[in-house]
């Protein structure tokens, strides 16, 4: 997968999940994706049952590397699920508005599959 598309899709999921907001819960943890699961074994703690990370660029490491995991596809992400789909499995608060949101971030529709997401807009 691009790398540029991967960094977009990260850029939307830190958008969508508040990342940007100073003194959120993701950007006090240096944890853009506010994820649950340190998929790099850079975490240096937990905040609850989000991981924390010592620098904003392992923060952001770990995000890519979760985006690049649903072009791979797992058991829970699939390249061809929509943005609305992925909401379901990513977002334990409201999918409706975390898909929104992300689509919203890379002016596409919720209902974009992850394989369509254009490089450029």
């Amino acid at each position: 997968m691009n790398d540029a598309v991967i960094s977009k899709i990260a850029d939307a999921i830190a958008f969508a999940e508040g990342y940007y907001v100073s003194g959120s819960r993701p950007h006090r943890n240096n944890n853009p994706g506010d994820l649950e699961r340190d998929v790099t074994g850079k975490g240096i703690g937990w905040d609850g049952p989000y991981v924390i990370y010592a620098t904003a660029e392992d923060g952001r490491q770990a995000l890519e590397h979760q985006v690049r995991l649903m072009f791979a596809g797992s058991h829970i992400y699939k390249p061809s699920m929509t943005i609305a789909q992925v909401a379901h499995y990513y977002t334990s608060t409201d999918a409706r508005a975390w898909s929104q949101n992300v689509a919203h971030y890379l002016k596409v529709t919720t209902e974009t599959r992850l394989d369509g997401i254009p490089a450029q807009h």
